[in-house]
């Protein structure tokens, strides 16, 4: 299998350049390095717990998805955060060893389990939370409603093209 260089765009339309590319790359790399920084930094109420039961960067998503989204079960968190059901399952264990999460009943739904904050870390995770998502907040309120709506429009779309096995139906990559 060949690999294309960068530099490749035969598979682009004509109507986007190289140079659309390669702005959309640099800025991409931009917002990913943002979001990033700090992500290791663990609030200190939780510092403990996370040095003391072995956990890592690695449960922040969790924790970020929980907060964020409210109490969900194992399989949205997964599917919300890109792993696979078993390592999520098992990162969810850790944080509730830890006492940062809660597996409960959903009480909608006896069957089903739900996992959610515990009361004690609740609000200095749905803080963090905030803090690491404020960014994307602020660019999107400064964005009109059609604005919003196109970049959202673009980052699904970027996101079906990198998933893996997306091939161009068409032979056009937009």
């Amino acid at each position: 299998m060949a690999v294309k260089r960068v530099t490749d765009t035969s598979d682009v339309t004509p109507d986007v350049s190289h140079d659309d590319v390669r702005e959309v790359l640099r800025l991409l790399v931009g917002v990913i390095t943002g979001l990033k920084r700090g992500r290791d930094e663990v609030p200190n109420t939780l510092h403990d717990a996370f040095a003391g039961g072995g956990l890592g960067p690695r449960h922040v998503p969790v924790l970020m998805a929980v907060a964020f989204d409210g109490p969900m079960s194992v399989t949205d968190i997964a599917e919300r955060i890109g792993l696979s059901l078993a390592t999520t399952s098992l990162m969810v264990g850790e944080l509730d060893r830890q006492g940062i999460v809660v597996r409960a009943e959903d009480d909608r739904d006896r069957r089903r389990t739900l996992v959610r904050l515990h009361e004690d870390h609740r609000a200095i995770v749905d803080a963090w939370s905030q803090e690491r998502f404020s960014p994307v907040a602020r660019a999107l309120e400064r964005l009109s409603p059609a604005g919003r709506a196109h970049f959202v429009e673009g980052l699904q779309l970027l996101v079906e093209e990198t998933r893996p096995g997306a091939a161009p139906e068409d032979g056009c990559i937009a």
